[in-house]
């Protein structure tokens, strides 16, 4: 019959029935999260024959049309209906940690008190990293890690993440990012170190990447409140930024609740009370002007400031606290640091200046003096054999030392030593 619809040939019918598997891909993909997304969308772009841009588009139309709301697991947290005081948030949340985690002293008090900046975080200009480290597996770094989701802001718990999911995601929804398993990726990971120093300073919590067909770039922002749980010790400029735990795993007499799924359920109220005290408290906290312990170093004053302001606004006992775990912390820091190599030379040159005659000090004579101290590395500092002549001028010039020359042979200036040993070494705090 004439009115009858044409036959649809058979390649017609394949095309159609393929671009129908196509849509059907599509809207799985704009059903995921956005970390899930991120994390396939290139093998998945391949797979349809599309370019990245333009699955990005099409899963962003499938979302906006969803007749089903998408929920990307970064809800807002509902702070709790009345105020709170701040001092029982703090109480409580040191409390529950020490309930789950067997930690080193003075980590409990600095632990509880960063959980409330997660929650003030953008009341302050700078965000000191939360540093979770064992000398080996089983010490308890998961389990506070999942404590500390607990009762965090958009908790975005990940492990091995790369740094593109990571910038794009703390662009969009601000969450609290929790590293498990730094050890496994950290360390020969530029862009990710890359994010995490530069989200310490809110002047410079940004990362430029090229994105798109054109390659444009494009500026994203790093600032956020991070934890980093990983075995053996971070990169130092992680180290530098961060307020650092160091767990080991408990004894026999050490009791504490195992965590779980429900455990972590429990805790939303409490999560909640933080978010209500913050949320009273704001103004305060982004005017706050703190008194730093002077017994600490420039950077830990800085990452100390924002938790001081938090334990002064809270008031109570916690001023002192605070204070007195800060200073604790960076006292065993300074006895458990692996110092870098020319930093332990410098150390041992100022002791050996401090008995030391004279205007000029031989490079045979400060060889001498350094292998003549059985506690120190440099009588065995090549595989057994001592340091050189040769090996301490290359430590030095890491500094801006380097020997002079007349015709008894090589020689240092006690002056600049000194001058050097004044500027990289921190007096012990008190």
């Amino acid at each position: 019959m004439k009115n009858d619809p044409p036959e649809i040939g058979e390649g017609l019918a394949k095309e159609i029935a393929g671009s129908d598997d196509i849509r059907a891909r599509i809207q799985h993909l704009a059903n995921l999260d956005l970390v899930d997304y991120e994390r396939c969308r290139q093998e998945e772009a391949t797979a349809l024959n599309l370019r990245v841009s333009v699955l990005d588009k099409e899963v962003q139309k499938m979302r906006q049309v969803s007749d089903e709301p998408h929920t990307d697991g970064f809800d807002d947290m509902q702070p709790w209906p009345d105020p709170v005081d701040g001092a029982d948030v703090l109480d409580e949340l040191l409390t529950t940690i020490k309930r789950f985690c067997v930690l080193p002293d003075h980590s409990d008090v600095l632990i509880a008190t960063w959980i409330l900046h997660a929650h003030a975080h953008d009341c302050s200009d700078i965000s000191p990293l939360l540093c979770l480290t064992s000398p080996e597996k089983r010490c308890g770094k998961s389990t506070a890690a999942s404590v500390i989701a607990s009762l965090v802001p958009k908790p975005m718990p990940v492990i091995n993440v790369s740094p593109s999911v990571v910038f794009r995601v703390i662009e969009a929804h601000k969450p609290t990012l929790i590293i498990d398993e730094g050890d496994t990726f950290l360390k020969d990971n530029e862009g990710m170190r890359g994010i995490l120093n530069g989200g310490h300073n809110r002047r410079t919590a940004y990362v430029w990447r090229s994105v798109g067909d054109d390659h444009e770039p494009r500026r994203f922002k790093v600032w956020g409140p991070k934890v980093i749980a990983m075995i053996g010790h971070p990169p130092d400029t992680i180290v530098d930024r961060s307020i650092s735990v160091r767990l080991c795993r408990k004894r026999p007499e050490d009791c504490v609740e195992r965590f779980s799924a429900r455990s972590g359920d429990a805790l939303i109220p409490l999560a909640r009370k933080a978010a209500r005290w913050v949320a009273d408290n704001r103004n305060v906290l982004a005017a706050a002007d703190p008194v730093m312990p002077e017994d600490l170093n420039d950077r830990a004053q800085d990452n100390a400031r924002p938790l001081c302001a938090i334990a002064d606004a809270s008031g109570g006992t916690w001023p002192t606290r605070v204070r007195r775990a800060l200073v604790g912390l960076a006292r065993q820091e300074v006895e458990d640091d692996p110092t870098s190599p020319g930093v332990m030379l410098l150390s041992d040159i100022a002791e050996i200046l401090g008995r030391w005659n004279g205007s000029t000090i031989s490079s045979k004579d400060l060889l001498s003096e350094l292998i003549l101290d059985d506690e120190g590395p440099w009588a065995e500092w090549r595989r057994g054999d001592p340091i050189t002549p040769q090996g301490i001028a290359k430590l030095l010039k890491e500094f801006g030392i380097r020997p002079k020359r007349d015709r008894k042979g090589r020689f240092y200036r006690v002056s600049e030593l000194r001058e050097a040993c004044d500027r990289y070494l921190e007096a012990t705090p008190k």
